[in-house]
């Protein structure tokens, strides 16, 4: 009997877990930097279904404008299983807006509305729903915007490395914004502290960097020669991130240091595998840029024990 071709670790990738993976860690260490000591659990379920859902869709989409020779592995196993995937993904959205109904805690979702959990029947789902427009147009618009302008702006599979800049920087702040929502409407407040938060634009760059780098290597392994400008879509930002991180850990509060240190050493990650992207395979290579984001568990679990 044949082996299959496919490793274990390149399993997530190609069931499109390793972003919700990457979404949920994120959004425990937004909370525990903005001194949340309890998020509710539905909260990271729904972030994770719904970022799930976002990557089969856009992988889908890809793989349909794309020629079948020119699809990547983990597009072209969408492609062939797109009736699963799809009715997957219908389900695990429709899961995701019951667990945000009956999960989060609706009551303090920008302190508005009030409410009154003595309720039952029509008036307390009136309330939940409310809610539910409430943060649609707090925090949740944020995140639309980003996302509208990913795939409005975005679309295309093979299209030049400078075009795919923006694409990737759309998909990084939506991820980014939708990853903070998470644990931000906790506060009782609007989305603005979050939109301009240096933590935030951080992480988003760092994610940029992430997408940027999949981009290069699998490009380059498929071409055979390095694109003319990866030293500054790649490289330099991520000097520049691991520089203004190491000052923000020296004179921030002390309180931020963990994940200053966190942004530091998932950048000097990446750095690390575009340095010996040759002794590596591209299979590998984009797993372990994911892998890459998850560096600053043991940080936060380390500092946060007690």
């Amino acid at each position: 009997m044949e082996k299959s071709r496919t490793p274990w670790w390149l399993w997530p990738n190609l069931l499109s877990l390793d972003a919700p993976v990457v979404a949920m860690v994120w959004l425990w260490i937004f909370a525990k930097l903005w001194r949340f000591p309890y998020v509710d659990t539905a909260v990271y379920w729904v972030l994770g279904g719904l970022v799930w859902v976002i990557y089969v869709v856009d992988r889908v989409l890809d793989a349909k404008e794309a020629g079948e020779d020119r699809l990547r592995e983990r597009h072209r196993f969408h492609w062939r299983h797109r009736k699963i995937f799809l009715g997957l993904a219908g389900l695990v959205f429709l899961a995701c807006l019951g667990g945000y109904f009956f999960g989060v805690p609706t009551r303090i979702l920008w302190n508005w509305p009030k409410v009154n959990l003595d309720m039952n029947g029509p008036l307390l789902f009136v309330q939940f729903v409310a809610a539910l427009i409430q943060a649609v147009f707090t925090h949740g618009f944020v995140v639309m915007i980003c996302g509208a302008g990913f795939f409005l702006f975005g679309r295309g599979q093979e299209v030049a490395m400078d075009s795919k800049i923006l694409k990737n920087a759309l998909a990084a702040l939506t991820f980014a914004y939708g990853t903070a929502s998470g644990a931000h409407f906790y506060y009782l407040e609007g989305p603005t502290q979050m939109i301009y938060s240096f933590e935030v634009l951080a992480f988003g760059l760092l994610c940029l960097m992430n997408l940027n780098a999949i981009d290069l290597w699998e490009r380059e392994a498929k071409r055979g020669e390095e694109f003319d400008y990866r030293e500054f879509v790649l490289n330099l930002p991520l000097l520049v991130l691991g520089f203004v991180s190491i000052l923000a850990a020296i004179f921030w509060e002390d309180y931020q240091k963990p994940f200053h240190y966190s942004v530091l050493l998932a950048s000097a990650a990446l750095l690390m595998l575009d340095r010996y992207r040759a002794m590596l395979s591209v299979r590998l290579l984009r797993v372990l840029a994911d892998v890459a984001l998850l560096v600053p568990v043991p940080i936060f679990w380390w500092w946060f024990r007690a």
